[in-house]
Order: C-alpha cells, then structure tokens, then sequence
C-alpha cells in the first residue's frame, strides 16, 4: 500500500481540494479542517471534489495504534480509502496534533483501503 503526505498547514479553518489515488483509482475529495481551541483538536470534513455532496463530518484528527489509527476505517463503505494522522518528530509531548504543528510535526496521510 503506497501512503501519500497530504499537505496541510496552521490556518484554523483551511479547505483544501485534493485527489488521491486509492485501490488504483483517482478519487477528488474536498476536505475542510478546523481547529477545536476549547477541546484543543483539529477535525475534518470530507466531501466528493465532483458534487461537493458531504460524505464525513466532524473525523477527529488523532494519532493512535493500527487498526484503530485509521481515521477512516468505519467508513470503508465509502471506497475513498484510509488516512491516518502520524507524528514525524519528537520536538512536542503531544500525541496529537495542536493549533502550531499540523503539517510539520504531525502529518495526514492518505492510501489504499484496509
């Protein structure tokens, strides 16, 4: 399974259009993100990049062990694959990504289903 870095940045509330390649197929999906500052977390949307109908509302964007590490995997019926939030560094104590390090120090990668 390939995994591609989706690039993100520290806007609070940032959509961004995007197509990956799941299971060999290109899938446009929309994603918005917003920060959470009373629960300190960011969470995301997701909808087809065609229609712009919603499929996701509301995924947290926490790390966490495989399988549960899968952001998506209780909506594999979607077929718009898997992604997971990894930490890439050990500059923070955090185990989840905070209002200044989405993007640099915790990464959103998309692939293939599970």
């Amino acid at each position: 399974m390939a995994w591609n870095e989706i690039p993100l940045d520290t806007t609070p509330d940032q959509e961004i259009h995007i197509t990956v390649e799941v299971n060999k197929e290109n899938i446009p999906l929309i994603l918005h993100l917003r920060y959470n500052t009373e629960g300190e977390f960011w969470k995301m949307d997701v909808s087809d990049g065609t229609t712009a109908k919603m499929l996701i509302s509301n995924v947290p964007l926490l790390t966490g062990e495989s399988p549960a590490a899968d952001l998506l995997r209780q909506f594999q019926h979607l077929g718009i694959g898997s992604a997971m939030i990894i930490k890439v560094t050990e500059q923070t104590d955090r185990n989840i990504p905070g209002l200044t390090d989405l993007g640099t120090e915790f990464v959103l990668v998309w692939g293939d289903d599970s």
